[in-house]
This record gives C-alpha cells, sequence and structure tokens, in this order.
C-alpha cells in the first residue's frame, strides 16, 4: 500500500521538484503552497508531513508545533524543511521528528523520507 505524505512550500519550483520525486518514488502526495491549503485538505490522511519554515502566510515551524500538541495529529512525522541556519534549534523546538537542510541532495532527500516511512510505519 503506498503511503500518503502532505508537501507544503511556498517556493513553486521546489514543490513541484518534491511532488515530481515523490510520485515517482510511488508516494500518494498532496502538493500545497500556504497553511491556508494544507487545513483545507480534507480526507487525506497523512503518513508524513514535509514542512517548509517559511511561508507566505506563516510559519512552518508553528503549524508543525499546532500538530504536534493536537492528539489527532500528533502521531504523524513531520520533516520541518528550510534553509534557516538554526534549523537544527527551530525543529527540537517545534517538536519536528526531523529536518532537512535546504539545499538539499536529491538522493539524501530520498533516502531520508524512505526511512522514515519504512522504519516508522507499518508496511
Amino acid at each position: 500500500m503506498s503511503k500518503n505524505i502532505i508537501v507544503v512550500d511556498d517556493d513553486e519550483d521546489i514543490l513541484n521538484i518534491i511532488e515530481l520525486i515523490l510520485v515517482e518514488a510511488g508516494y500518494h502526495v498532496r502538493a500545497v503552497s500556504d497553511i491556508v491549503s494544507f487545513y483545507n485538505i480534507h480526507e487525506f490522511k497523512p503518513d508524513l508531513i514535509l514542512l517548509d519554515d517559511w511561508l507566505a502566510d506563516g510559519y512552518g515551524s508553528k503549524l508543525c508545533l499546532d500538530l504536534k500538541r493536537n492528539p489527532l495529529t500528533s502521531n504523524i512525522p513531520v520533516i520541518l524543511i528550510s534553509a534557516k541556519n538554526d534549523l537544527p534549534n527551530i525543529s527540537r523546538n517545534c517538536l519536528a521528528d526531523d529536518f532537512i537542510s535546504k539545499p538539499f541532495d536529491l538522493d539524501f532527500f530520498t533516502e531520508k523520507i524512505n526511512n522514515w516511512l519504512l522504519s516508522v510505519l507499518p508496511k
């Protein structure tokens, strides 16, 4: 069974590349560019959320903290993605499960996603 991933990034080029990579890897992907659109995704139960920190309508780290504090979503792994220098601290403070610094190597990115989905979730 294919896993579901939500990607939130306001850079359309990065969003499209990530979506293409994940779809080619066999995942079901919903890609959105802002927090409002994220909350408008209904009936798509994500197995993993990839979340940029700098978004046009807020911070991904705030959204992550909200997700992790909500009992209905706290068990969904969230990987924060950003070019910020202090990403390890931001990730820890917002209770993200992991982080990926931009720019990232595509093989590293794919391996990290696969590892999270294969090790954290039932097959």
